[in-house]
């Protein structure tokens, strides 16, 4: 009987839904399945398992911060098999393949890649889809899922390809979000009125990006951007503030304008400078656009403007039975 190990991290129980179906479908073909969470159980020991298959959703047309560190730091003596599938509402970017290089890196043999489509739940920007829409579309992701892992079962070689052009623009958008997207995308949470202070956010928080501050949280630069928090307070309390979110994104378009001046009025620089320049000013304008903040939130009237936000009438969203207790 062949051994398998899942590996898994999910934001708001999509891919933890896909695990439990790719669980169950390989029981029912003879497997001895075992499923690690990689944000608390502890690690079992790789070489117990001849399977690997790796789950995860996508963030910012990669793979998040939290599976790249886990992935980075596995080791397999032997060329075990993995397979790789996450989940997206509708593009991979290159998270696939940046995965698949870290796991053929560190010893193991993948053979399989894919991406399975579900709803989205980036409830700090979008309204999530209804539960009509959500049930209709988990259903179809069964049927991918059942698929996949006929596939995977059968150790069937199988690679989701991408355009190498849009490989390397994913992998621009990727980094840039990795490094500022996921982490001032943080920042612009505020908790209102209806808070309770019973600290769920910070608890379920899988990086730890929240602190309670006088009974209420705060955000810090480490957020994944998982959008777990948002949807699972119980209150429906996390906000995006409009106010936060206007002066960080100010912070990002000024360096934009001021390279162009430079390059139009001063001396035209070569791209790598002008992408190197822009990198320093984003990371000084973040620091002065977070301190900004800090200030305005220490004068009672400027304080309110932070509560302006648009995400009160949106509908939280978690995929059912998803319970990271």
């Amino acid at each position: 009987m062949d051994k398998c190990l899942i590996h898994y991290f999910s934001g708001t129980g999509n891919t933890y839904h896909m695990v439990k179906t790719i669980k169950n479908q390989l029981i029912s073909k003879g497997y001895e399945v075992n499923v690690l969470n990689i944000e608390k159980d502890e690690n079992k020991i790789v070489e117990d398992y001849e399977l690997h298959i790796f789950c995860f959703p996508v963030y910012g047309f990669g793979t998040p911060s939290v599976m790249v560190r886990y992935i980075s730091k596995l080791e397999a003596e032997e060329r075990f098999k993995a397979a790789i599938i996450c989940t997206s509402a509708g593009f991979e970017g290159q998270a696939l393949n940046h995965v698949k290089y870290l796991l053929d890196k560190n010893g193991f043999e993948v053979f399989y890649s894919d991406m399975v489509l579900y709803t989205y739940n980036w409830t700090q920007i979008l309204n999530p889809q209804t539960k009509e829409i959500e049930e209709k579309v988990f259903r179809e992701a069964e049927v991918k899922i059942i698929e996949a892992t006929e596939k995977i079962a059968n150790y069937q070689t199988h690679f989701k390809k991408r355009n190498t052009i849009i490989l390397l623009l994913c992998w621009f958008g990727f980094i840039m979000f990795s490094n500022f997207g996921r982490r001032i995308l943080g920042k612009t949470y505020i908790a209102d009125a209806s808070c309770i202070s019973c600290g769920k956010c910070k608890n379920i928080c899988p990086v730890k990006a929240i602190d309670m501050n006088n009974g209420k949280p705060t955000w810090n630069w480490k957020c994944e951007c998982c959008q777990r928090c948002i949807n699972m307070c119980p209150q429906k309390s996390i906000q995006l503030s409009i106010v936060k979110l206007a002066i960080y994104v100010i912070s990002e378009l000024v360096p934009i304008l001021i390279i162009i001046e430079i390059n139009k009025y001063l001396v035209p620089l070569p791209i790598i400078i002008n992408i190197v320049l822009y990198f320093i000013m984003v990371a000084l304008n973040t620091g002065l656009a977070d301190i900004l903040i800090c200030q305005m939130e220490k004068i009672k009237a400027l304080k309110k403007l932070m509560y302006v936000n648009y995400t009160n009438k949106y509908r939280r969203n978690t995929a059912e039975g998803f319970n990271i207790n």
